[in-house]
């Protein structure tokens, strides 16, 4: 694990979260240049033929390379403007013809280990603000995934609806404009543009904090402007809670029970269109 972040800078993301709903984190240079060279790598990857690049998706598209029109935030009618690569856990095996493109994987396993113990140490401390030790482990049933976005005629005004993503946490980096937040939450109309800087991540909970903190840490809603760019690359790592044992809230409920959230967790990526959750 190469992450160096400060403690001061782990304890105030968490507060962040508690209390703003998100957080954005500057990296050290180590990390940051991790997370250059996943995007550079990645780009270089996309710009191959397409039946290159197919040669390296599952059949179930949820691992590797994910071709447009698959993945979407609200209608299966209105498909995210993008392809996609992901990297669940370290499992390489689930990618065909893995060996083929090892400056890829080993750049995302690069950034991964940036990442891991950066969100360990902001879940933990997140947890410690209801009681509990430690955060659910989750490095086993959490994966990267770079979208790589396509070229969007203007009457598309948005290239992802406004979703959230179902997580425990989404890390996210931009390399361009269109991220756009609902930091007042879900019903708001008050949109903010969020671009991190190059060497910035932002974290944003998803329903499954949600569930863990009892309401108290609401999903931070998010969509994707269509800015009529050509280049443009968002990278995220889909943080996800272990679920081969029971997994409960840090709170009690309103009955005084703790509700085990394990099926929450595995079938939220149904709403994108997606294969269910397992720890790998």
């Amino acid at each position: 694990m190469t992450n160096t972040l400060a403690l001061d800078a782990v304890t105030k993301a968490a507060r962040d979260i508690v209390d703003t709903g998100y957080a954005v984190v500057k990296l050290s240079d180590l990390d940051a240049g991790n997370l250059r060279n996943a995007i550079g790598t990645a780009v270089d990857f996309f710009q191959r033929p397409l039946e290159d690049k197919m040669a390296h998706g599952s059949t179930d598209h949820n691992y590797g390379y994910r071709p447009f029109g698959i993945e979407y935030s609200i209608s299966p009618e209105r498909p995210d403007m993008n392809e996609c690569f992901t990297l669940w856990s370290s499992r390489l095996d689930l990618i065909p013809n893995a060996g083929d493109i090892g400056d890829l994987t080993g750049a995302f396993l690069d950034w991964r280990d940036s990442l891991a113990p950066l969100v360990k140490a902001v879940l933990d401390q997140v947890a410690q603000n209801f009681g509990t030790d430690a955060a659910p482990a989750f490095e086993k049933a959490s994966y990267l995934q770079i979208n790589y976005c396509l070229p969007t005629p203007a009457e598309r005004d948005l290239l992802q609806d406004k979703h959230e993503d179902g997580h425990m946490v989404t890390v996210l980096h931009a390399t361009a404009p269109g991220l756009e937040i609902y930091a007042d939450g879900e019903d708001s109309e008050d949109v903010k543009p969020m671009l991190p800087a190059s060497d910035e991540i932002v974290i944003m909970p998803g329903s499954v904090l949600t569930a863990l903190s009892g309401g108290k840490i609401q999903p931070l809603y998010h969509q994707v402007r269509n800015h009529l760019l050509d280049d443009r690359q968002s990278i995220m790592y889909f943080v996800n809670p272990e679920i081969d044992e029971p997994l409960f809230g840090w709170i009690d409920a309103a009955d005084g029970e703790r509700a085990d959230i394990r099926e929450h967790v595995q079938n939220a990526p149904s709403m994108f269109g997606l294969p269910p959750v397992e720890a790998l």
